[in-house]
């Protein structure tokens, strides 16, 4: 494992050829032909670049969303007023009472009209 990975960090390394003759005299196309980098190199930097910076990268990304959420979640949300504007519905919901969406999370989602549900439990 460790000579394929020196090979990889050498080929990334390597640089293309010295031109046939100076810049000067190469016309386009021949110009062209000699900036393109050889495939392996290519492969070999792209794998080097997705392992040892792009897969750390998304892993401590991760790690930091999960943590700031979870400071997130700890909190209660804001306590609940009743805006008209926000709460239009023109016909109720075809399942459960007609308030709750689909997806409704008794912590987060207050229910039109009457607030947080979880509010009413504790002050019962």
């Amino acid at each position: 494992a460790i000579g394929v990975l020196r090979s990889r960090i050498n080929n990334a390394m390597a640089s293309a050829p010295p031109p046939p003759k100076p810049v000067a005299e190469m016309n386009v196309v021949e110009i062209c032909k000699y900036n393109k980098i050889p495939g392996s190199i290519s492969h070999d930097r792209w794998w080097l670049f997705t392992w040892f910076i792009m897969i750390p990268a998304t892993v401590v990304a991760g790690i930091n969303a999960w943590y700031v959420e979870t400071e997130h979640l700890s909190h209660d949300p804001p306590p609940y007023i009743p805006y008209d504007h926000i709460e239009q519905r023109t016909r109720p919901y075809p399942w459960k009472d007609g308030k709750r969406s689909l997806f409704h999370n008794e912590k987060f989602n207050p229910i039109p009209g009457e607030g947080y549900s979880w509010q009413k439990k504790e002050a019962e």
